[in-house]
């Protein structure tokens, strides 16, 4: 791949990380400097959110790039979960955008369940572009422990979520994976909403459903 491609692959990578990092801004699934953001590069190099900004107010220019052993090639000091992001790359070759958001009602479901609970679908969608989501337990951000959790709960879901954290969420660009993000955040909205009263999808739908997920 010519230097001319990569140039331009790595400049709309960057537009697209403060595209979606303002919307997810907007739709208050982020707050402050809250959440982070990243893309893989065709050449192995990882674009990611620096650490303090908040995500609404980014520029291209201040877009942190590491290697995959974590390594700050240029930019900004990059957030805090490069562990993270790294551990989705590694376990999902073909993911190639991450978003981890600290969205209320996702982050208020996977701390009032116990660690391994697969969160119940009340969507059709949540079944089949994310999959079933499971709850990993609670880790300090930035740790290897965080990103072994995070490994473990994408292994066969296009999301997890992070007990008094957040969620995790992958796609093929940062559009999916923000889409990801937000059918988790709705899905435990209508749960919250429904007070144990929500019917909630059964499992020979969910199986069925399941059927259409690309992982």
């Amino acid at each position: 791949m010519s230097e001319q491609v990569l140039y331009q692959e790595e400049h709309l990578a960057r537009l697209s990380l403060v595209q979606w990092g303002k919307e997810l801004y907007d739709q208050g699934l982020v707050k402050g400097s809250g959440g982070n953001l990243s893309i893989r590069l065709s050449d192995g190099t990882v674009l990611l959110t620096p650490t303090g900004f908040f995500l609404g107010h980014m520029t291209p220019e201040c877009i942190s790039r590491c290697d995959m052993q974590g390594n700050l090639l240029s930019g900004n000091k990059p957030t805090k979960e490069v562990p993270l992001h790294l551990a989705v790359y590694r376990t999902r070759p073909n993911v190639h955008a991450v978003c981890h958001t600290h969205s209320v009602y996702a982050v208020a479901y996977a701390s009032t369940v116990e660690p391994g609970t697969v969160m119940p679908i009340c969507t059709p969608s949540v079944a089949a572009k994310v999959g079933l989501v499971e709850v990993k337990g609670y880790a300090h951000p930035g740790s290897e422990q965080l990103g072994r959790f995070v490994e473990e709960g994408l292994q066969r879901s296009n999301a997890v979520l992070l007990a008094n954290h957040g969620v995790v969420a992958v796609g093929k660009d940062m559009e999916a994976a923000v889409s990801m993000a937000n059918e988790v955040e709705n899905n435990a909205i209508l749960l919250a909403l429904g007070a144990g009263r929500l019917h909630i999808l059964s499992e020979e739908n969910v199986a069925h459903l399941l059927k259409k997920i690309t992982l």
